[in-house]
């Protein structure tokens, strides 16, 4: 096995490196995988290849020999550690699932036990989504349980849109569900964004959905920016439309500033394009500041047109240093705008 794999490594055509790499995966055994594993460890690395092939060399040996294979990932220093515990759990969860959770809850550190239960939450939901969504749902770390419903999300979408999709409306409401939207929302929209903008729409309200709006709204109109901010405008009033418009006008200002500055001067006025506006100015305020400031002024929103203000004088200063202080110093803005606009860049709030 060892001479085999060395062998297989050495091989210069990616292709033909990869089919046989698969093929000798197949053959391993829990007699085996440690001789691989060892051999493939001596070997010069190449970036690539430590991070694809010895991870589905270690997922291999986690799905025959879960415990020996775990065993040999916590011995391990380093970066690599992270890599081959996550790997190993993930093969171990997925042929039996219910002796790896047991395994991770006996784990005290708690940034182990995290890895471990990436790796866990992964290879579970490749057997049992269900299974997969009741282990998410009861940490009581919301961030990490945000994290790992986006790999849950992501298995669930392979079987479907119509299934995912409603998988992901039953989930209780809450940062969580929000997090399975956002990443169904990225698959989606990618193969079908007009579709993806119908359905997302329906949560468009909900503020744990909001960036799930905006990673449709992003994406779409990266290709039909017309298109994508006829229907951010179209959506209910909210945090949702106000995501939707904000990301539309950024992508549509990137590839076009006159069509989407003839869009807003053509648009009625209002605070349903403030936040298209303001977007808008911080966007083209390296080519156009000047006109960038006009359209941050005319916000009417007071908040909304603020922050217009100071991420576009902070634009205008960086990009054009001599005539942004220039405008800055003439301004007569508030004294707390003109130290917002100044403050360095590690001390801003976020």
């Amino acid at each position: 096995m060892a001479e085999a794999l060395t062998t297989i490594l050495g091989e210069p055509d990616p292709l033909k490196r990869q089919r046989e790499f698969a093929t000798l995966l197949e053959s391993l055994t829990k007699e085996n995988a440690a001789a691989a594993v060892e051999a493939f460890e001596k070997m010069p690395r190449s970036g690539w290849s430590y991070g694809h092939e010895f991870t589905l060399l270690t997922n291999a040996w986690g799905r025959l020999d879960g415990p020996a294979a775990t065993e040999f990932a916590m011995a391990r220093e380093g970066r690599g550690r992270e890599w081959a515990l996550g790997s190993v759990m993930s093969g171990w969860a997925s042929e039996d699932p219910e002796a790896a959770r047991q395994f991770v809850a006996g784990i005290e550190g708690e940034g182990e036990r995290h890895t471990l239960m990436r790796g866990l939450v992964t290879g579970t939901s490749q057997r049992d989504v269900n299974a997969a969504t009741a282990l998410v749902l009861e940490l009581e770390d919301e961030g990490r349980a945000q994290d790992l419903m986006g790999h849950v999300a992501r298995q669930q979408l392979m079987q479907g849109f119509e299934l995912a999709s409603s998988w992901a409306d039953s989930l209780p409401e809450g940062q969580v569900k929000g997090s399975a939207l956002h990443s169904l929302a990225n698959g989606f929209v990618r193969s079908d964004p007009e579709q993806a903008a119908l359905w997302i729409g329906q949560y468009a309200n909900d503020e744990h959905a909001t960036g799930a709006v905006g990673e449709v709204a992003e994406e779409w109109a990266e290709r039909e920016p017309e298109s994508a901010v006829s229907w951010a405008a179209s959506l209910p009033e909210g945090e949702g439309r106000n995501r939707a418009m904000s990301e539309t006008m950024w992508e549509w200002a990137g590839r076009d500033i006159v069509a989407a500055g003839e869009f807003l001067a053509s648009s009625p006025q209002g605070e349903d394009l403030d936040h298209a506006a303001g977007s808008y100015a911080r966007r083209v305020v390296r080519e156009e500041p000047e006109s960038a400031m006009e359209w941050a002024l005319a916000i009417g929103n007071d908040e909304v047109r603020r922050d217009a203000i100071i991420n576009t004088a902070r634009g205008w200063i960086e990009h054009h240093p001599d005539s942004g202080q220039e405008w800055l110093s003439g301004s007569n803005l508030p004294e707390d705008v003109v130290a917002e606009i100044n403050r360095p860049r590690d001390r801003r709030r976020r």
